[in-house]
């Protein structure tokens, strides 16, 4: 503790090398912390759940020939026609496939007026075989029954039915935030329709994995009439690869018949995640860079303040002070500079996160994120200032002779 004072008015007597480095280990822990904290909310979200049956999936598009009138029935036998294949466990026709970047909204909002719009929700529309197909998970409610399920010609105005829905509990969530379970059998508009919830399932990403509204989705019982259509096809356990040779057997046997975009669903998941891969490794290069940089702007520092101040640790030796204590007081004289550089980029990082919060839509960046940054500064500070402060605890009390 008696070197503390000492240190202090070396470090004021060398002013602008000091600030310096304390400008660039704040500006690096700011940097450092948020491109961490965004790294890993990336990450998360190249690996989360998607609640979906992935393994054993595959989707693709294909075209019905027929009247506009017998669309309806010519999907459900080409449904009924795969599901009997030896490879298929279920099939399904549905409106779009999940982190395809192409898919639909709706708005969504409670009574008594669908103006009073709280959020867009992903949307989906799908037969009775939707939940076995995606490999969904129903936590409350029922699903769909075959009487409920229903054909409509025009986008604009749906005046047969009303269409029943099954919404994620994410979406639940954010209805009814005190019980997310009142989603149950309430009414809900969407868009312009007065739905009823019937089910909640546990997860159903929408088309779109970078979207903050991601995990608000609902899945209604009306399907629109597409000469289109939209296959899901969940294959027999290891039977993925056969499954699709079958179904492409199948359906390309009615002359003018095309498939696109057949893909298992994790090729589909992983493509969507093509720029979150890129930006993870563009971080984690970027991370290193600075840590570096860091690493060795302090170790120049403290060299090029050992090589100016030999002569000043020769007559401490040369006073009797042993190489520890020479050892102890840089060391310690590192720590108190970059501990402010520390304390200063720890504000530093609240502010530039506050930004990020509001341009990107980022939660709050974590206190441990924080902790362990600081932590980490700290540990490159001293491992830097090592070997030059070891170099300094063998200059030999002689040297003050031979410079004078």
């Amino acid at each position: 503790m008696n070197d503390i004072m000492p240190i202090l008015k070396s470090l004021y007597q060398r002013k602008a090398p000091t600030l310096l480095l304390v400008l660039q280990i704040s500006i690096t822990l700011t940097i450092l912390v948020n491109t961490i904290f965004m790294l890993l909310q990336k990450w998360d979200n190249i690996n989360t759940s998607t609640g979906l049956e992935e393994k054993h999936t595959f989707s693709f598009t294909t075209n019905i020939q027929g009247d506009r009138s017998e669309i309806a029935n010519l999907i459900k036998q080409d449904i009924e026609r795969i599901n009997q294949l030896s490879a298929v466990q279920v099939a399904s026709s549905v409106s779009d496939i999940p982190y395809t970047s192409w898919g639909s909204t709706t708005q969504i909002g409670l009574p008594p007026s669908p103006e009073d719009a709280l959020l867009r929700a992903g949307y989906y529309e799908g037969d009775y075989n939707a939940l076995e197909a995606f490999g969904l998970k129903l936590i409350a409610g029922e699903w769909f029954k075959p009487s409920d399920i229903f054909y409509y010609e025009h986008t604009s105005t749906n005046t047969q039915r009303m269409p029943k829905l099954i919404i994620s509990k994410a979406l639940a969530e954010k209805l009814y935030p005190d019980d997310w379970r009142e989603a149950l059998g309430s009414t809900i508009y969407s868009g312009m329709d007065a739905c009823t919830v019937v089910g909640i399932v546990e997860k159903l990403p929408s088309a779109w994995n970078w979207w903050k509204n991601n995990w608000h989705t609902v899945l209604s019982s009306g399907n629109y009439i597409d000469s289109e259509p939209i296959y899901m096809v969940r294959a027999r356990p290891g039977m993925r690869e056969q499954a699709m040779q079958q179904v492409s057997e199948l359906l390309l046997q009615t002359p003018g018949r095309w498939l696109d975009n057949m893909a298992a669903f994790e090729q589909t998941r992983s493509k969507s995640h093509q720029s979150d891969f890129a930006v993870v490794v563009t971080l984690i290069v970027l991370v290193a860079i600075l840590s570096t940089v860091t690493a060795f702007g302090i170790f120049g520092q403290v060299r090029y303040t050992i090589i100016t101040r030999k002569k000043q640790i020769g007559t401490r030796r040369a006073l009797g002070a042993s190489r520890t204590q020479i050892l102890r007081y840089f060391m310690l004289e590192s720590l108190i500079v970059t501990s402010v550089g520390i304390g200063i980029g720890v504000l530093l990082s609240l502010i530039c996160n506050t930004y990020l919060m509001v341009l990107f839509e980022l939660p709050p960046i974590p206190g441990d994120y924080l902790i362990v940054g600081a932590l980490a500064m700290l540990g490159i500070g001293q491992l830097a200032t090592l070997q030059p402060v070891y170099q300094a605890s063998l200059v030999s009390p002689a040297i003050v002779t031979r410079m004078g």
